[in-house]
């Protein structure tokens, strides 16, 4: 555990500059966005605007999230100077993906949701006293999809640290053109999957589009019942099997590359 607890403070000591820095932007976005607005609303003669933190929220956590994920293995893996220093380190492969992995899929959504509070603790106030705005702290649970938001995160982040391990360079690039190669492919399947039930229900003279556009909601909600059961298979492999399968591919791609490139 001491030895895993030196990994982590590692990873977090050798990038806190760019984390520093990081941070001091999304305090500076988030101040300059209220301070707009509330200058906007104050002498425009306009109603105050609903705070910005939870539109802001999601696309640091998603899009940022995604960026640090893909890039959080390249120099330890695939940086000339640095690779055969982490392969000396003290430590297993294990402990090495698992000190990277869940910096990213656990501590940084924290941390990121205690940062835009904390901003926002000091922004509302300053609001409130130069421009009247009423207070609104960040609530993270006031939208009500927050679960639905870190579930994303979840999901998505597993499939970046995977291209973040299996691609040497430009991994965040390199890994939405993956992901947009696959998905076209399991769009393709899929419409072929919905012609031949289509086929099936209705014959093949009919065509899918032609059929839903024909049906009542009654009937096509009769036709596609026996789809659910896809739906439900299909949401336990998007949320658990793939980011598992991501994760343990993401671990054995760091095994090949301790035992070859860094020898």
């Amino acid at each position: 555990m001491n030895r895993f607890s030196a990994l982590v403070k590692r990873e977090v000591k050798t990038s806190q500059k760019d984390l520093f820095t990081y941070g001091l932007v999304i305090v500076l976005l988030l101040f300059v966005s209220e301070t707009l607005r509330s200058v906007y609303a104050r002498y425009a003669g306009v109603s105050f605007p609903a705070e910005s933190y939870n539109e802001m929220f999601p696309s640091f956590l998603l899009l940022g999230g995604f960026i640090m994920s893909s890039l959080i293995f390249s120099e330890d893996m695939f940086g000339k100077d640095t690779q055969h220093d982490w392969l000396m380190l003290p430590a297993t492969n294990l402990e090495k993906f698992l000190s990277k992995a869940l910096l990213m899929i656990v501590a940084y959504p924290i941390v990121l949701i205690v940062l835009f509070f904390l901003t926002s603790v000091v922004t509302e106030p300053i609001q409130l006293i130069i421009f009247g705005n009423p207070m609104a702290m960040f609530n993270p649970f006031r939208n009500g999809n927050f679960g639905f938001l870190l579930a994303q995160y979840w999901v998505w982040t597993s499939v970046f640290l995977l291209g973040g391990t299996y691609f040497r360079k430009a991994h965040f690039i390199k890994t939405v053109l993956a992901i947009g190669i696959i998905s076209l492919v399991l769009g393709a399947l899929g419409l072929l999957f919905a012609r031949i039930v289509f086929a099936i229900r209705f014959g093949s003279s009919l065509q899918v589009f032609d059929a839903m556009f024909y049906l009542s909601p009654v009937n096509l909600n009769r036709a596609l019942s026996p789809l659910k059961v896809f739906s439900v298979i299909g949401q336990i492999f998007y949320y658990v099997v793939l980011p598992i399968f991501c994760l343990v591919t993401a671990y054995f791609r760091v095994e090949e590359v301790q035992a070859t490139d860094a020898v």
